[in-house]
């Protein structure tokens, strides 16, 4: 009897890998830790506020409300350049890396080692249509490998939602028909 643990069909690809190492907090946390809907929604909040608070100084005192206006529109493009460069950063952060990935898990070469049993953030791009996942992960094994100074994870997916995984087969099966098209053809 085989020990073949697969469940799922598996491909070889070519795929945006970006991931975190997750303490315990984390790991016990959504996925999803971008800070950056929190901040717009306090600054939508604090607009409103200024706003009325303008509305009612103005006629009190123009030059301090222009004043005002001034700087709140300053503060604006300065989050605006930040979230700008978040969302740089975090596109800059995802390597492209050869990956053998299926509807559970994902292995692929590293240059950094990790001990078994951690668990990550992980982000998967999917290229040409870059179709995005977002899971969370359990590192099963990393073995040195045969490349010098690289390691080879070999990763589960953790928690992902029935609708993500749908869509992650069905990209599979569309990337397997492709390459087997180009083989023959």
């Amino acid at each position: 009897m085989s020990k073949e643990r697969r469940r799922y069909f598996r491909i070889d690809e070519t795929i945006g890998i970006s991931y975190e190492i997750l303490n315990y907090e984390d790991a016990t946390a959504s996925t999803k830790k971008h800070y950056a809907p929190d901040v717009l929604d306090m600054v939508s909040s604090q607009d409103k506020q200024i706003q009325q608070l303008l509305l009612e100084v103005s006629t009190e005192s123009p030059k301090v409300a222009k004043l005002v206006a001034l700087f709140n529109q300053k503060l604006e493009r300065v989050v605006n350049q930040l979230l700008l460069e978040t969302n740089l950063t975090e596109k800059i952060a995802r390597k492209v890396k050869e990956a053998n990935v299926s509807a559970c898990g994902i292995a692929f070469e590293n240059d950094e080692g990790i001990p078994s049993g951690s668990r990550l953030s992980l982000e998967l791009t999917f290229y040409p249509d870059e179709f995005s996942v977002q899971t969370r992960a359990l590192v099963v094994s990393c073995e040195p490998s045969r490349t010098k100074n690289r390691w080879y994870w070999r990763i589960d997916f953790l928690d992902m939602s029935h609708n993500t995984q749908e869509m992650l087969i069905q990209h599979i099966v569309q990337s397997q028909s492709a390459q087997l098209r180009k083989r023959r053809g």
